[in-house]
């Protein structure tokens, strides 16, 4: 395989180009038509530097078992992007189909110093982004840095979704 290989996992509408488009919806533009939450992908070990994957965690009733998966296909230090809705905004909530819920923690437990006793799939966590509501990181943030997370922790909605960028530890 001539690379880099990268992998958009639950593409929908969101097509981008250089990636392989995985949805289990046969739409325009993707390549593979599989069930994330089926086991195994139809992918061989270690191929792809990157994965992509935004707004389908949260639908996947197995998070531990896809995670292990995304490992399982990331090359070593392959980097793994994810984003979900915060868990404290009501689109979080909005959608019948989510079944999981994230914080700003919720990777950790794939790091190297987590007790993780149930997986093997190893990420270390390099950034987590968070999205606010209105962009209220500009009025509030920027003027008054230290106020920010006393909004983030006492008014809901603020936080929209967070992007985790992840790097397979292998």
């Amino acid at each position: 395989m001539g690379g880099p290989w990268r992998l958009n996992v639950g593409s929908g509408m969101d097509i981008r180009p250089g990636y392989v488009n995985v949805d289990r919806v046969p739409l325009a533009g993707v390549d593979v038509v599989m069930d994330a939450s089926q086991r195994p992908f139809p992918f061989q070990d270690n191929v792809f530097d990157a994965v992509y994957m935004s707004h389908v965690l949260e639908h996947l009733p197995d998070t531990l078992g896809t995670m292990e998966e995304i490992h399982r296909i990331a090359r070593p230090g392959a980097s793994v992007i994810v984003v979900v809705p915060h868990y404290k905004h009501a689109n979080a909530f909005a959608d019948p189909t989510h079944v999981r819920f994230f914080t700003e923690q919720s990777f950790d437990y794939f790091g190297t110093n987590a007790k993780s006793y149930y997986s093997k799939a190893r990420f270390d966590v390099i950034r987590v982004e968070k999205q606010y509501q209105y962009h209220i990181e500009k009025y509030v943030g920027r003027p008054f840095p230290r106020l920010l997370p006393w909004v983030e922790t006492f008014l809901d909605n603020t936080v929209v979704q967070l992007t985790f960028t992840l790097r397979a530890r292998k």
